[in-house]
């Protein structure tokens, strides 16, 4: 297979969702592409269970950064019910807000000026994996945002979502679900949402970080990130924290992201993807696990540890 760049089959792989987004962003008159916002938020998003929660938990720890459970503030379509029961807020107050905010922009602005008074930091981090399908949009809403792309070996995030979500919010509450995704719907999920970051790749706002750096160079890593969103590293913000969380949704599906970083679940892959799982993985994503150089062939489908 010829080696292609990430850049080259992130933007091939996400024109196709690219114009999807546009139709419902135009559609909505909630999603005003003319709105702006001078807020200088960090942004982070990636393909979930590619460690965004683990990662905004080191960040949420400075001293200048508030970061609290997922908004989903940038899906589509939006949805206050998604933000009540994990932020703990009455419905009524985010109805409230959202009613006297003129487009989306305007509802976020409010949103992180609330949670950062209620903080008492300067900073919003907002972490929602599905961010990363919105990241044009994103990028030209908040013209000083910073925006983090977290990107982990596709076959480690199939073992990670084929039982995920293990909890997710139904009616105003959060609630236990059972999930079972087979190996293709999770390589195709992690094939395009890799993919609609790869194409704003060397964007001066964009910042790419590994998952399997975070946690094998995690001083490096983050110090990394604070000199690209302006702020200074402190080795504190590694230490894990016991701490209880401080809201009911603030680690959903991920409880034990503030415990620590570790690499145990690098390769999980290699045990826990059958052959015949890892044939289909590749049939779907391993163009562009091969692009990010995570795989040099195919070899692997038969020798996990060619």
């Amino acid at each position: 297979m010829k080696r292609l760049t990430p850049e080259h089959v992130g933007r091939r792989i996400a024109q196709r969702r690219r114009h999807k987004i546009e139709r419902q962003l135009h559609a909505e008159g909630w999603y005003d592409p003319a709105a702006r916002s001078d807020i200088d938020a960090v942004f982070v998003g990636g393909c979930g269970r590619s460690g965004t929660t683990v990662f905004k938990e080191v960040l949420n720890r400075h001293p200048r950064l508030a970061c609290g459970p997922e908004t989903s503030l940038f899906g589509l379509p939006f949805n206050i019910d998604n933000m009540a029961a994990p932020w703990g807020i009455d419905r009524e107050e985010l109805a409230a807000m959202q009613q006297e905010s003129p487009n989306l922009v305007g509802f976020a602005e409010r949103f992180a000026a609330r949670f950062l008074a209620e903080t008492g930091k300067q900073r919003w981090v907002e972490k929602t994996p599905n961010n990363i399908r919105a990241i044009g949009p994103m990028l030209t809403w908040f013209p000083n945002c910073r925006f983090i792309h977290l990107i982990r070996d596709g076959r480690d995030v199939a073992c990670s979502l084929r039982h995920h979500p293990k909890e997710r919010v139904v009616d105003g509450r959060i609630v236990p679900v059972n999930s079972n995704n087979p190996v293709e719907k999770s390589a195709k999920r992690w094939r395009d949402d890799t993919a609609s970051g790869l194409a704003y790749r060397g964007h001066p706002r964009v910042l790419e970080v590994r998952y399997e750096a975070v946690v094998s160079q995690p001083a490096e890593t983050f110090a990394r990130v604070c000199e690209f969103i302006g702020e200074r590293f402190d080795p504190a913000i590694l230490d894990p924290s016991d701490a209880p969380p401080e809201r009911p949704g603030q680690n959903l599906n991920n409880p034990g992201a503030g415990s620590g970083i570790t690499p145990k679940s690098v390769g999980r892959w290699k045990k826990d993807l059958s052959a015949e799982e890892r044939r289909r993985f590749f049939d779907i994503a391993g163009e562009l696990l091969i692009a990010l150089g995570y795989a040099s062939d195919d070899a692997w489908v038969i020798d996990p540890d060619a």
